[in-house]
């Protein structure tokens, strides 16, 4: 932990030396309509240099990052693909990326211009990857609907399906002559066919899980092939025969890459990148040490074979000198938001990773990451006190922290109280009272200052957020029992139960004026109630997914809402109409609050970037 700590330590010192473009167009680059910044450039799900070894393109649930592989730096932001990224690979001749989405579509690129040049559709699922053959003419792509396609790279033509798996395809490579395909699948086999005329020529079966993925070496003798059943299994690619199995002993990781040269394979587990020899299967000591708790998503090396790159999905990128064992460079900036909070006024935002049990502290205004400290657990939700003086935070386990917002210092924890994992943990508008909500079926009340247990407020199955009235005196709490209830915050004594939602509750909120409370469910629209007497008001429409949540504007003129379909909405909140449904997340939109000056909304997704809006217009 100590190691993790120093080292995550150090990648921000980096951050802040890093000689790159100012983070402010950083935070610009690739933006969807309507949005003016971004924090957070998306989880990494592959990685790939250009055959000159001076670009690195990173596939992320949002884009594809181009960044200078030699000096770092970021170059550009390829959007377009309307889900995450799953891989990105250039041709050989370095003109051309291809790309896989979740959106079901391979989309081609100029790499030196960012332009979309072709866009293939025929997948009925999500595309796992795509690769070109070696001389440039094909692509091939696997998919979660079990099929590998191979297209004509230049008229996006589909020339073949290759059928056979009995699950999905998780990835599909040409050997280096381009007379093969080597297909990986959950079904646990690695398959070899004909590129040509798509037939089967050999099944390998060994793996006891899912196959992540089967890559070739580069002479084409050899196949390795990597599962969560925690080996990687060498095979030879003419026979088909099992030549060695590689036990990383930790868990491996979802890619394997050879060197340039064949002599090194190249996987990890959740704490290391391992190198192994590639002909004999010897792991190489001591293994590179990577920080973060998930594990890396995959890997590359530069095409002289002298470094190694490595992602993981929810952490920064990391390159490696493989002579000097030494860490030479990382791209800071990607990561997964579990949970944010925009403090009182609005110049802060505190954004905390799933895996690392870090909190995030940015500048509104320019995006800039200004400290970041240690949590120690995963964070489900994070709030500032109204005075902007602390940061409660609800983490894994039967607990949640306060920090110190200004010092960033650890405060207290409070115990003994939920049975069960703490979810959501809120602020009374004085600051001197907390309501956490756990999956015990409880609201709790706490002395902030204290930490004593005040009162127990009882739902009948989970509760997932909790929200006090402007006036302190009242608090609504959503509910997977389908309601929100509303309790006198000093007895404890529900007042209401707002029942109408089908599905489970995910938030209420207040109004400004504490006269209206707006709620949002799973599978459900969002709902406007009478705070007083809890008669249902209006129904918002216009969505198509799980609504996690909604919020008021500080003037109380607007309501905004996110959900599962990547959207989000905009209402005024007196007629019900939609005034702006804003797309650019690519992934369930989890968290968002609107800025003081009314004109700006904020809003997270779990592609791991905080969006900044402009709805002055609205």
């Amino acid at each position: 932990m100590r190691r993790r700590f120093y080292s995550l330590c150090a990648c921000f010192l980096m951050l802040c030396a890093f000689r790159t473009l100012p983070s402010q167009l950083i935070s610009q680059l690739g933006l969807p309509d309507g949005a003016k910044l971004r924090i957070g450039r998306g989880n990494v799900l592959s990685l790939a240099y250009s055959p000159d070894g001076k670009r690195l393109a990173a596939a992320s649930s949002v884009g594809i990052w181009i960044y200078d592989a030699l000096f770092g730096g970021e170059i550009a932001l390829l959007r377009g693909h309307t889900r995450q990224v799953n891989s990105a690979f250039y041709s050989s001749d370095g003109k051309r990326i291809v790309s896989a989405s979740e959106d079901m579509t391979v989309r081609i690129w100029d790499a030196e211009t960012g332009a979309l040049l072709n866009m293939l559709k025929g997948h009925g699922s999500s595309v796992n990857s795509a690769f070109y053959s070696s001389d440039g003419k094909r692509i091939v792509s696997a998919s979660e609907d079990g099929t590998a396609r191979v297209w004509d790279a230049e008229t996006g033509a589909l020339l073949n399906t290759l059928k056979g798996h009995g699950s999905s395809v998780n990835s599909a490579f040409y050997s280096p002559d381009g007379k093969r395909i080597v297909s990986a699948s959950r079904d646990g086999t690695v398959r070899i066919w004909d590129a040509e005329t798509g037939a089967l020529l050999k099944t390998l079966e060994g793996h006891t899980k899912s196959v992540h993925s089967a890559a070739y070496s580069p002479d084409g003798k050899r196949i390795a092939s990597v599962s969560p059943d925690k080996t990687v299994r060498v095979w030879d690619a003419e026979t088909g025969s099992l030549l060695h199995t590689l036990d990383s002993g930790r868990g491996l990781t979802r890619t394997l890459a050879y060197s340039p040269d064949g002599r090194y394979l190249a996987g990890g587990n959740m704490l290391d990148l391992l190198l192994w020899d590639a002909a004999h299967g010897a792991p190489l000591q001591p293994a590179f040490s990577y920080t973060h708790g998930s594990g890396a998503s995959s890997f590359a090396f530069s095409p002289d074979g002298h470094n190694v790159a490595a992602a993981d999905r929810d952490g920064p990128i990391y390159i490696w000198n493989i002579k000097l064992r030494e860490h030479i460079r990382s791209f800071e900036g990607h990561t997964d938001f579990s949970a944010c909070a925009l403090s009182p006024d609005s110049k802060r935002i505190a954004a905390a990773n799933r895996y690392e049990y870090f909190i995030y502290i940015y500048d509104v205004a320019a995006g800039a990451l200004l400290n970041l400290y240690h949590v120690g657990n995963h964070v489900d939700s994070l709030s500032y006190s109204p005075d902007g003086k602390r940061i409660v935070a609800a983490t894994w386990g039967y607990t949640f922290r306060v920090w110190d917002a200004e010092k960033n210092t650890p405060l207290r924890r409070f115990n003994g109280g939920h049975a069960g994992m703490v979810v959501s943990a809120s602020y009374s508008p004085d600051s001197k009272r907390i309501a956490s909500a756990g999956r015990d079926k409880t609201v709790r009340i706490w002395d902030a200052e204290t930490g004593s247990l005040l009162n127990t407020l009882k739902h009948q199955y989970p509760v997932h957020s909790t929200s006090y009235s402007p006036d302190g005196k009242r608090i609504a709490s959503a509910g997977a029992d389908t309601t929100v209830r509303i309790w006198d915050a000093e007895t404890g004594a529900l007042l209401n139960t707002l029942e109408g939602h089908r599905h489970s509750v995910h938030s209420a909120s207040y109004s400004p004026d504490g006269k209206r409370v707006v709620s949002a469910g799973y599978s459900d629209m969002p709902r406007i109630w009478d705070a007083e007497t809890g008669k249902l008001i209006k129904t918002l429409k216009e969505y198509t997914g799980a609504i996690g949540w909604a919020s008021y504007s500080p003037d109380g003129t607007k309501i905004a809402s996110g959900a599962m379909d990547t959207t989000v909405c905009v209402w005024d909140a007196e007629t019900g109409n939609l005034l702006k449904k804003f797309e650019g997340h690519t992934g369930n939109v989890n968290w968002g609050a609107f800025l003081q000056d009314g004109k700006t909304l904020v809003s997270s997704g779990a592609d791991g970037t905080v969006l900044f809006w402009d709805i002055s217009d609205l």
